[in-house]
């Protein structure tokens, strides 16, 4: 059900209405207005109610509302464990009234025991960050502790449950007990506010700033926060406006300039698309210097820096004040990221030392997986740049600028020979002419007069292949698709005998098995770093020598083989004389290397160490004593490789063996560990 809905429902219950008049009361379309109407009884199973062409809008409680905002048919929540410790904090957290036992009894519909129980494992896990959950007669439950990071944690409980049916019943529920329109006013305001100064909120983030702003409206003012260590820099910033108008909208009295301030971090959290403030440019000089440090790890170059640049900058603003406030964001997907993007993932999360230097915490791996599906479909798509494209297709994805990524990068590499035009919301679509598009690829269902495909932002092989069979099929367009099981079966049946007890349909599931473990593997023809780095590639000297020279030498025995030219050496030690020491990756290790087009005849990789430290360019910061040149074919063939040698050097303890180590056996064993770690 639409949320608008509940100012009709709040105000003009057991009355009738026309039409035009629950339009206007809703700001819904007629069409809209009717068709939620509509929806209304039907989900309530009750006839409706017509006379002269007025609606009778019937009552609503507070807890049938909560279930149909979510879709349900009005089955009440079964709520799990977690859930119930989450509502338990937040319901404390709004502190709307004095809450007992009782009321969580009431509310969950639980036991007393399951309720003491709840509360005693939500104490033990408040008091990791600090947090207690008190009880006296007077004020019933509250939480005490540093109101940031109470605020954190309710932040984090909202955005969990948010993942959930039954969690998002159990926020409306409380909610709407407060006042039917309480959701429907705190979005509307944060909406308006929001566009009024040109700012857009990620479409899929709406509900988790809506709950944390409602759940926390009283606090705001009998609990507000006192000082904003970033206070100068919040205000200077455009959702600071925002700010200021909401707290002119919800609230009836002044907030001070730290709560302001607050609330404009949180807003930052879950804006999209450009953004423009001045005093926001060393997150600009972050984001350039985490794309180099990327090329420098993953020994690739991006040829349209100044595109990416400004993705990875959009993308890193929110999550620099989403990780700044220890807020999290669910990602979903993480999983199929770690293993879809295994190599990216590794060399993205080394790449994001300087935005963790800048939030001064760990980066959780569902915040380096979004950043990882960024860089994974930009060097995907450097491969297919220089192909002839004759369809053009438009890309919408309504869950934000991550998910939108995630299926830009899946579809570029399915398809290659379409050009995917930037990613849109549902909102932006009309305002987009149907003559700049062919097709639309969108992870929701939408009416459209071009052929749409609903796709998920990561698609396992199979609905990969799946679609690439139906999009050839329809807009003949070539792709890397497979026949499909049943068509390799049909093909041959007619030339083949089967044996007794096996049936075709037997034979389907055995060869749909194999071609699916087939696709899952195609990765696994990269060369292991062990296949490259094979004895007679690996070389130990104690003889003292310049940085040049110890770049012509640890290249030899790629040149030897003719893995490269001898213009390949000259062009890893041009490239450093170019842009600085950029092959010093840190801890004494460098990775010299250069384009393809330098002069690499195959992919290969060689090892030398010193026994007394180079000096890089000359210069006492960058001692090396293990130089690994690299010779990459493309922007992927090697990564697999790469990634194995980086999981070594990240851990300290093998690394300081590698430092030590005397002979080849030994450099080989602790390569050999490094890449059994996969």
């Amino acid at each position: 059900m639409h949320y608008k809905l509940s100012y009709l429902l709040s105000n003009y219950s057991d009355r009738y209405v026309t039409i035009s008049q629950a339009a206007e009361i809703t700001g819904l379309s007629l069409a809209e207005t009717e068709k939620q109407l509509n929806k209304l009884t039907e989900l309530l199973a009750v006839t409706p109610k017509k006379k002269a062409g007025r609606w009778f809008i019937p009552k609503v409680s507070a807890d049938t509302w909560a279930y149909l905002s979510v879709g349900n048919k009005l089955a009440a929540p079964n709520y799990t464990e977690d859930e119930r410790r989450a509502l338990i904090y937040l319901l404390s957290f709004s502190e709307f009234e004095e809450l007992s036992v009782f009321h969580f009894q009431d509310f969950l519909a639980v036991s007393k025991g399951t309720i003491l129980a709840d509360i005693k494992k939500l104490r033990q896990q408040l008091s990791r960050c600090d947090l207690r959950f008190d009880y006296s007669r007077k004020t019933g439950f509250v939480i005490a502790g540093p109101e940031e990071v109470i605020r954190r944690e309710a932040q984090n409980f909202a955005a969990r449950l948010l993942q959930t049916t039954n969690g998002k019943i159990g926020l409306f529920n409380w909610l709407d007990q407060q006042e039917l329109t309480f959701y429907a006013q705190v979005r509307d305001a944060i909406v308006a506010a929001t566009k009024a100064s040109n700012l857009v909120i990620v479409p899929s983030r709406i509900d988790e700033i809506t709950f944390f702003l409602g759940f926390a409206y009283l606090r705001v003012t009998t609990h507000p926060v006192t000082k904003n260590p970033q206070q100068a820099l919040l205000e200077s910033l455009t959702a600071y406006e925002v700010t200021q108008r909401l707290a002119k909208t919800l609230f009836s009295q002044a907030l001070n300039a730290a709560e302001k301030a607050y609330w404009t971090s949180v807003l930052m959290t879950v804006y999209q698309g450009e953004i423009q403030d001045i005093k926001l440019d060393f997150l600009l000089s972050c984001s350039s210097e985490v794309i180099h440090r990327m090329e420098n790890l993953a020994a690739i170059q991006f040829t349209n820096f100044k595109e990416l640049l400004m993705n990875l900058f959009y993308h890193l603003v929110p999550a620099y004040f989403r990780i700044s406030n220890g807020f999290y964001l669910p990602n979903v997907l993480i999983d199929s990221i770690r293993s879809e993007y295994r190599e990216i993932f590794e060399f993205t999360k080394e790449a994001l030392l300087p935005l963790e230097k800048l939030v001064q915490r760990k980066l959780p791996e569902e915040e380096i997986g979004f950043f990882t599906i960024l860089f994974g479909g930009e060097i995907s798509s450097q491969k297919m740049a220089q192909r002839t494209a004759e369809v053009k297709a438009l890309i919408v994805c309504p869950n934000g600028i991550s998910s939108s990524l995630i299926l830009q990068s899946e579809l570029k590499k399915m398809f290659p020979t379409i050009t995917f035009n930037e990613a849109n919301s549902v909102d932006q679509i009309q305002s987009i002419s149907e003559d700049s598009y062919d097709v639309i690829f969108s992870t929701v269902g939408l009416e459209s007069k071009k052929p749409l495909y609903v796709v998920k932002p990561l698609m396992s092989p199979l609905e990969k292949n799946r679609l690439i069979n139906r999009v050839q099929e329809e807009l003949l367009i070539p792709g890397f698709s497979l026949p499909s099981a049943n068509e390799i079966v049909d093909a041959l049946l007619p030339y083949v005998q089967l044996k007794e007890g096996v049936t075709q349909e037997k034979l389907y599931k055995v060869l749909n098995k194999k071609m699916n473990r087939s696709i899952e593997r195609k990765e696994d023809n990269r060369p292991m770093l062990t296949e490259l780095l094979t004895p007679d590639m690996i070389q130990l000297t104690d003889e003292k020598m310049n940085w040049e020279d110890a770049i012509r030498f640890a290249a030899k025995p790629m040149l030897d083989k003719k893995i490269i030219e001898p213009r390949y050496a000259e062009a890893m030690i041009d490239k450093v004389k170019q842009f600085g020491p950029f092959i010093h990756i840190g801890k004494g290790i460098a990775l010299p290397h250069a384009r393809p087009e330098d002069g690499v005849n195959q992919i290969g990789m060689s090892l030398l160490k010193v026994k007394e430290p180079v000096l890089l360019m000359d210069d006492e910061k960058h001692p090396i004593q293990i130089f690994v040149c690299l010779a990459a074919v493309d922007n992927e063939a090697h990564l697999r490789a790469l990634a194995s040698l980086t999981r070594v050097l990240s851990n300290s303890q093998k690394l300081d063996q590698l430092l030590n180590a005397e002979t080849k056996e030994e450099i080989l064993t602790i390569l050999t560990e490094g890449e059994n770690e996969e």
